[in-house]
């Protein structure tokens, strides 16, 4: 019976002065984190257009450029607009969406730029076994560090997976 109690107030012993720590000691510094902002795994077309919402607001091209595939190519809608530069693909998209966000980085004390997606009722989703067209209404906003808005810039996004 003596050995038994001996054995656990030895152990007790041990497992408690093998977990002390000077309660008033510092810790050490802890390195930065260097989290390439926040990709959600892409398992549905509407999660896509979330890690496309959240490049711009973290300013993250890596995340911005897995959200558009290297075959991407831009198409005015003719009837609505006098269509601009017609040949805008992939490489020209995120070369312009580089400078932007080098651009709001750089600023990033007076200024901000969102993009918010909205559902167009007349516009149901078209989900296929295995692609989707999503056309949504989109709104670019430029702000300052306040939510001011300084710019707006909407239109409408289609947007095809395959």
């Amino acid at each position: 019976m003596k050995l038994r109690n001996v054995l656990i107030l030895l152990f007790a012993i041990v497992a408690i002065g093998s977990c002390a720590k000077d309660p008033f000691s510092t810790r050490d510094n802890e390195l930065p984190t260097t989290k390439p902002g926040t990709l959600i795994p892409p398992t549905a077309p509407q999660i896509v257009l979330e890690n496309l919402r959240l490049s711009y607001s973290e300013l993250v091209i890596g995340n911005f450029i897995q959200c558009l595939d290297s075959a991407f190519v831009f198409t005015f809608d003719f009837i609505e607009v006098t269509p601009g530069d017609t040949v805008w693909d992939f490489s020209r998209e995120v070369t312009l969406t580089q400078k932007m966000f080098s651009e709001f980085n750089a600023n990033k004390a007076n200024q901000r730029i969102t993009i918010q997606f909205g559902l167009l009722l007349d516009q149901p989703d078209i989900l296929l076994d295995t692609t989707a067209t999503i056309i949504r209404s989109y709104t670019l906003s430029v702000t300052d560090t306040l939510g001011t808005v300084k710019d707006n810039f909407h239109g409408i996004a289609r947007f095809r997976y395959r």
